[in-house]
């Protein structure tokens, strides 16, 4: 696994970008926020493998991923249905269309399949230095809140299906961020805001691991997010840009 996120990551920089967030690799019930920390895990047959990968220039973010399963084809539905209502969810989106209408979109495409969403799990809005930025983008029809979209606005929509209820547990944390304090008189915090400014790092990314302890309290963390029930997940994802008549998709 390291393999593989650190060949992203490299790739990524040799084609003249920067890593936005370390590439999350979430094999099977495993949902999200998973990378790799050491070389000790490695794939096996069946594994169903997230690979979602974040890139960024000058702080302008894209955030995309794919689902990938390692030599059988047991999770076949699941992929397809994420990638299904994915794109479903890019057929609606214009502005003046709702976030709860594309939640309600993606869990339509999702239920008809016989797969059921990950109501925790949302899409989201991006800004210059930030992952999430703000909106969540449902990826159920009956969340609570919703917001408009306008022109301009740049989102990112990632499905997740599961054969389980949805649910989600957390597990340890492997990715962090520093919170946008101003000025505070850590010279760990200043030089970590330079390297990192306020997108997401790990551990493996830094010289002296150890100094996360002297940062515990500037530091936002992303634990691990499993199905609670123990199935399967696939994900998938995209970036867009919200136009007047529909979006542009700007991640392959």
């Amino acid at each position: 696994m390291l393999e593989v996120a650190e060949y992203a990551e490299d790739l990524t920089r040799q084609m003249g970008g920067e890593a936005a967030f370390p590439c999350n690799i979430s094999i099977n019930e495993v949902a999200s926020h998973y990378t790799p920390l050491s070389g000790k895990r490695k794939f096996k047959a069946s594994d169903l493998v997230k690979i979602d990968i974040g890139v960024h220039v000058n702080g302008y973010i894209a955030d995309t991923a794919a689902t990938v399963e390692v030599e059988t084809q047991r999770h076949r539905t699941l992929i397809e249905t994420a990638q299904e209502a994915l794109d479903g969810a890019i057929k609606e989106i214009s502005a003046g269309v709702t976030t709860k209408h594309i939640g309600k979109v993606i869990e339509q495409i999702i239920r008809a399949r016989g797969c059921h969403p990950v109501p925790a799990l949302t899409g989201h809005s991006i800004g210059r230095y930030a992952i999430h930025n703000g909106l969540n983008i449902p990826n159920h029809g009956s969340a609570a809140y919703s917001n408009t979209l306008h022109t301009d606005d740049v989102i990112a929509i990632e499905p997740f299906t599961t054969k389980g209820s949805g649910r989600i547990k957390y597990g340890k944390t492997r990715i962090l961020c520093l919170m946008n304090t101003k000025n505070p008189p850590n010279p760990i915090y200043q030089k970590m805001k330079s390297q990192f400014n306020t997108l997401p790092f790990t551990s493996r990314w830094m010289d002296y691991p150890d100094d996360l302890d002297k940062l515990e309290k500037y530091l936002r963390k992303y634990p691990v997010i499993i199905e609670k029930d123990g199935c399967a997940v696939a994900q998938a994802e995209h970036t867009v840009i919200v136009k007047e008549d529909g979006c542009e998709v700007i991640t392959v």
